[in-house]
């Protein structure tokens, strides 16, 4: 179907005319990908967008007017470099490195669980 006027129809009207098919690189499995990322990527977009109005709503407010989320923020940040922080890491690192044991299994089981377990 041929339209000599195309700027008189919608971006959807026109979206719609389109026969996707007909193009030189079309695969059905890009097609059902495109469909499903788009559900997904309006739906990551209201949620962004709702935390961001609940993060910013008064109620999200310390009495004195800061933000609760950035002084909590600030709080986990001063707590993980606090000097006792410090001394417990260093502390740990010498026990490992006395035992022979220089490989964090710990961190590489949590990576690989949370690269790789999802896909199970």
């Amino acid at each position: 179907m041929k339209y000599a006027q195309l700027e008189i129809f919608t971006t959807v009207e026109l979206a719609w005319m389109r026969d996707p098919t007909r193009r030189r690189n079309y695969s059905a499995a890009t097609e059902e990908f495109r469909r499903e990322h788009k559900v997904r990527r309006a739906f990551g977009k209201a949620l962004g967008h709702t935390t961001r109005l609940r993060r910013d709503s008064p109620e999200a407010r310390t009495p004195d007017g800061k933000l609760m989320w950035i002084e909590a923020a600030r709080a986990l940040f001063r707590e993980a470099n606090s000097h006792r922080a410090q001394v417990v890491a260093d502390h740990e690192r010498d026990r490992r490195r006395a035992t022979g044991d220089l490989f964090d299994w710990g961190r590489f089981t949590h990576r690989w669980l949370a690269k790789y377990a999802a896909s199970y």
